[in-house]
């Protein structure tokens, strides 16, 4: 086991340059101070600023500067943090950033409000006197399009007073989860005790011995079963604030809400659906492979989430790494590639772990900054294909930041996991032509496999029983432990289908999945996978204009609207044929599989 260095010990070359931000100290400072001033000076326009055109034009001017800055600050405060998250000086700076974003928010809260309250005609008229205000029409357009959503200031303020309030099952749920379950012990391959929490149990859901994995699911199942009743109280009440809250704003129901406020059409969350239940048949074969693979006479729940091949002994030089993925780039042509060796001269790139350096890996940056990416690399064909992922967030990021003004560069979350994951994919195909390697395939094909049933399955089951919830609390009813329970088990019957055993324990899975309280957000992995997959097929069929589409499509930003995008990259998430290119995919991945040792 290699020993884990300090952050002073690493290599200046091998972590990002947070100084092309900040070179020093003073100019830090100086930011940190635009942002007071600025906040003084927007104050002092509260009640005046549809007074004229100028006044509305300075408002949206030092609003926009003002947060373009606190973007700036915040890329280098948390990544500083993120460094090393044992250092009391960076932690203490972010906290000051944190500080000074509340307050600006706190005192400019009045802006929204004041600009709603008029005639929207007032708006119109200074748009066509003033040409300063021609940059902010669209943003103008979207805010009153919400504005018969939008309470009056005293109620904003009431709703907003109680916010952290309101806040409360979410966090006790939290806290439930994470801190006061008691959870079961197992004996491991070893006969070792271990603790079975949510932590340890992806490592031992997925062991080869079958006994581990039995009691492992059993174990995490029944401590969740002991406290159902309170993570079923959390959730209504968590259900219960969002409905009465998009009711009271005037929505007729809380997936129209989420829907109208990210600018997504309904019928690609009722599409999506729709096209799963009808290619169904598709994870029946996956889990008739897996069983067929695992040599079992009756295939569990807890037999899921097994590798079909181990991982491939391969290790990877971050230099391999990085040519295998400009390889895998170049098929985007030589101003992307160009973008990608600055990102990795230039020092976008923290690639290592140290001592107290935050995990896993991300893609973070503002519009002034680069599109930094976190890794924790260490050599296995997982650590390529995050580097994938990450660089195709980044590239993403990049093209946005600099085809857009800044008002429109932060694409929406609807988007956001598709050129990742086309990397991603692009990687994984590759990696299949060249390798011949058989075990390596295998692997590649077995990981490929569980992305589509993880994220395109198991996040469309999610979907159907977050609107299950919500349709219940708007109807009056209450989300009882043993109401929720037989609902989640009825969706794993489906999902499984029959030739899988639907084991009691999953009856209790939803009182640990804490995106149910994040308010119809989990189909977005879904259709994101589906998006990226038909873009993939495009660009391996050497489609016309596929790439030239796509990179168009990495440029949009928040330019359209979410669905409107993606149309530019050659994607219609209203088509049936979207749909059924990616189950085509899955399908083939699954005949690939079976072909490896023929």
């Amino acid at each position: 086991m290699k020993k884990m260095i300090r952050r002073s010990e690493q290599k200046p070359e091998n972590t990002w340059n947070l100084e092309s931000i900040y070179s020093n100290r003073d100019s830090l400072k100086a930011d940190i101070e635009k942002v007071q001033t600025n906040t003084q000076e927007l104050e002092s326009y509260k009640g005046k600023i549809l007074a004229s055109s100028e006044n509305l034009v300075s408002v949206l001017d030092i609003s926009f500067e003002t947060e373009r800055i606190i973007e700036k600050l915040f890329t280098y405060t948390f990544r500083r943090y993120d460094e090393d998250l044992t250092n009391d000086e960076t932690n203490q700076m972010k906290g000051e950033i944190t500080n000074l974003y509340t307050n600006y928010l706190e005192k400019t809260s009045f802006i929204v409000p004041e600009l709603l309250q008029q005639d929207e005609q007032i708006i119109e008229k200074y748009l066509k006197e003033n040409k300063e205000l021609e940059k902010y029409k669209l943003w103008l357009k979207r805010m009153f399009d919400k504005k018969k959503y939008v309470l009056s200031e005293q109620e904003e303020r009431v709703i907003s007073a109680f916010s952290n309030a309101l806040n409360t099952p979410e966090n006790i749920a939290g806290i439930l989860r994470n801190a006061e379950i008691k959870f079961y012990t197992i004996q491991d391959e070893n006969g070792t005790e271990v603790e079975i929490n949510n932590e340890t149990y992806q490592t031992y859901i997925m062991s080869n011995d079958r006994r581990v994995r039995q009691d492992t699911f059993e174990a995490l199942y029944h401590a969740y079963q002991d406290h159902k009743q309170s993570l079923a109280e959390a959730l209504q009440g968590n259900v219960s604030k969002i409905v009465v809250e998009n009711k009271l704003r005037g929505y007729s129901n809380s997936k129209e809400a989420s829907l109208i406020q990210n600018r997504v059409n309904p019928i690609v969350y009722d599409k999506l659906i729709q096209e799963v239940h009808k290619h169904i048949d598709v994870l029946y074969d996956y889990f008739k492979l897996k069983k067929e693979v695992l040599k079992l006479d009756d295939f569990c729940l807890y037999d899921a989430g097994v590798n079909l091949a181990q991982d491939t002994n391969h290790e990877y030089s971050y230099e391999e790494a990085k040519k295998i993925v400009f390889d895998v780039i170049s098929v985007f042509g030589k101003e992307y590639q160009e973008v990608v060796k600055e990102a990795f001269q230039d020092r976008w790139i923290d690639i290592y772990p140290n001592k107290g350096k935050r995990g896993g890996a991300y893609s973070a940056g503002s519009y002034d900054t680069k599109p930094f990416i976190l890794l924790n690399f260490q050599g296995k064909y997982h650590d390529v294909s995050t580097l994938a992922h990450e660089l195709g967030h980044s590239m993403h990021s990049y093209y946005s930041n600099h085809n857009n003004p800044y008002i429109y560069s932060n694409y929406k979350i609807f988007v956001a996991e598709v050129a990742s994951t086309v990397n991603e994919m692009l990687l994984n195909y590759y990696m299949l032509e060249h390798s011949k390697d058989k075990n390596e395939k295998k692997f590649i094909l077995s990981e490929m496999m569980d992305l589509f049933k993880a994220t395109i399955f198991r996040q469309t089951m999610f979907s159907e029983f977050e609107e299950f919830m919500y349709d219940s609390v708007e109807q009056g009813k209450t989300l009882t432990s043993d109401i929720l329970s037989e609902k989640y088990y009825q969706l794993n019957e489906f999902y499984f289908g029959k030739d899988v055993v639907i084991n009691d324990e999953i009856r209790y899975e939803w009182a640990r999945v804490p995106h149910f309280y994040y308010n119809f957000y989990v189909y977005q992995y879904a259709t994101g996978l589906i998006a990226a997959c038909y873009i993939v097929n495009r660009i391996l069929s050497h489609e016309e204009n596929a790439v030239t589409d796509y990179l168009n499509f990495l440029k949009t930003g928040d330019s359209m609207d979410p669905i409107e995008e993606l149309k530019v990259a050659g994607v219609d998430m209203t088509s049936e044929e979207v749909f059924t290119k990616a189950m085509e995919m899955f399908s083939d991945l699954i005949a690939s599989y079976r072909k490896v040792d023929q």
